[in-house]
């Protein structure tokens, strides 16, 4: 291990406690920010979660602004009912407020050009099954990331992954609903897909959401952004305080270094 993620290590109590924060960028306290930024530096692989994730959302933003669009103008073969429009406005607001929080932290998009499925915006089975996937894929991204913030000792970090991921399973719940799978509910974990997040920037290009063949879209779409009704657009609250001495065995430390989960 690097000595600046040693040094990053916590030293864990057994009794954890809370704290609430003063908020920064984007939701993120300062320190955080602070934090994330300096590893970027030292780490490819902290920038690179920084980078694919922030590319991730501009192709979320961008293909449910165009999914939205067709809807609107009648060109899917199966009409889009006004409420389910309204969701898909609401989940493409929360994925620019994804966006403006990691690109608060320094992330840099790798391209604002992707590809589509064929037939995704005049197929209705086309473009949500295209969605469940896709969720499942974002979901399962954070897992990856979420083993770097652990092995870092910053269950601060992985909470605002799994804060972020828990809003990308809604989606893809939303979506599976809409495609008529039942249950929609159809998974007891989440799928864990990738072992890095590199992993699912190959994924990407894969299965042709980067590089492929179907029709060429660009970020950010057409259309505004919707964020009505949709709140806690920030990744605030409480968080653990992982680096306390242990207060019920005075002069003794106990330091557990976190292992990533595979």
């Amino acid at each position: 291990m690097e000595t600046a993620q040693q040094v990053a290590l916590a030293r864990w109590s057994r009794r954890t406690l809370l704290k609430t924060a003063g908020i920064g960028a984007a939701g993120f306290t300062l320190a955080q920010a602070n934090f994330v930024r300096s590893m970027a530096q030292e780490s490819d692989e902290i920038q690179n979660i920084l980078d694919i994730t922030a590319t991730a959302e501009r192709f979320g933003i961008t293909f449910l602004g165009e999914g939205i669009r067709a809807a609107e103008a009648n060109e899917y073969d199966i009409p889009f009912p006004e409420p389910v429009i309204a969701i898909l406005k609401a989940a493409r607001a929360q994925e620019v407020f994804h966006l403006e929080a990691f690109e608060s932290l320094g992330a840099q998009p790798l391209t604002d050009t992707f590809t589509a499925p064929p037939d995704a915006f005049t197929s209705f089975a086309v473009f949500f099954t295209a969605l469940v996937d896709q969720e499942a894929r974002e979901t399962s991204s954070q897992l990856a990331a979420m083993n770097v913030f652990t092995e870092l000792g910053r269950p601060d970090l992985a909470k605002v992954s799994f804060q972020y991921a828990a809003e990308e399973a809604e989606h893809r719940l939303l979506a599976n609903y809409t495609l008529g799978t039942r249950p929609a509910l159809d998974r007891a974990f989440a799928d864990n897909l990738f072992l890095t997040i590199d992993d699912f920037y190959a994924a990407l290009e894969e299965v042709g959401i980067i590089g492929g063949s179907g029709p060429e879209i660009t970020y950010p779409g057409p259309g505004e952004i919707d964020d009505t009704g949709v709140t806690e657009t920030e990744p605030g609250g409480p968080e653990a305080a992982c680096n306390s001495t242990v207060e019920d065995d005075p002069g003794e430390d106990s330091q557990v270094e976190a292992t990533p989960i595979s």
